[in-house]
């Protein structure tokens, strides 16, 4: 899929750091840092999810019965048999199995088990996880290009072109409605009357920052409603913008 599929708010870096423009951003901002959890040594097998590029928290189920663990898909290399009735952490799913990291006999393993071997999912887990995917990787590739789409999280727009410079929240029987907008400012030179050494008038030029463009964000329920901008940036190419899912509660 690529980036030019998502135009938008090449927005904000594109505006606000533009020489051509002389814009700046205003004191104070700051990137927000992201963890690097794509960067692996494992070597993943095609067509599986693995969890830890994007979740936060380990999801846990349970295992049914004595099972042999492999180190991939294919069973290349036997790593134990495991434990029934212990805690299972889902490392990745595919078709027909789930890498697990759980108890074996010979010792605590990371490996592919058949999936008959664990349970404790809840209903619909794996579907939802497919779904949660699929968005998942759309929504990375526009925070990888800085870029924001409709449907995205207000955590998703932060961490694509991160804090915005103010922000406002509304609760009403509608639901919650957030407010996060982008500025930019451009150095503009000013004459000032001042003195030299010798107590003698001059001018001197001194530069000050003038807002040159806004970018407004709108969420609803969490969720980008709508963007807007009151100048400088051209907004409608493309036709308009792009669309992503809405997010997939996994359970």
């Amino acid at each position: 899929m690529k980036a030019s599929k998502f135009f938008l708010l090449a927005l904000l870096p594109a505006l606000l750091t533009s020489s051509a423009f002389g814009q700046l951003r205003r004191p104070g901002f700051v990137t927000v840092e992201r963890e690097d959890r794509t960067s692996s040594k494992l070597v993943k097998e095609d067509g599986a999810i693995y969890l830890e590029e994007m979740l936060v928290d380990e999801v846990f189920g349970k295992t049914t019965k004595p099972a042999a663990i492999y180190s991939s898909l294919q069973a290349d290399r036997w790593l134990g048999n495991l434990i029934p009735g212990k805690k299972a952490v889902l490392l990745a799913v595919s078709d027909k199995a789930y890498r697990v990291r759980a108890q074996a006999k010979q010792g605590q393993v990371a490996g592919w088990v058949s999936k008959a071997a664990i349970d404790g999912f809840p209903e619909g887990f794996e579907e939802n996880l497919r779904k949660f995917h699929a968005r998942w990787v759309v929504v990375k590739e526009l925070i990888d290009n800085h870029q924001v789409a409709l449907g995205m999280t207000v955590e998703e727009v932060t961490l694509s072109i991160g804090p915005p410079d103010k922000r406002s929240s509304k609760i009403s029987g509608e639901g919650r409605t957030d407010v996060l907008e982008y500025i930019s400012y451009q150095r503009v030179p000013q004459q000032v009357p001042a003195y030299d050494s010798f107590g003698r008038p001059i001018t001197t030029t001194q530069y000050v920052e003038v807002e040159s463009g806004r970018v407004t964000v709108e969420f609803v329920d969490d969720m980008v409603a709508s963007i807007s901008e009151t100048e400088g940036i051209d907004l409608a190419q493309n036709g308009g913008y792009p669309t992503v899912p809405r997010p997939v509660v996994l359970f």
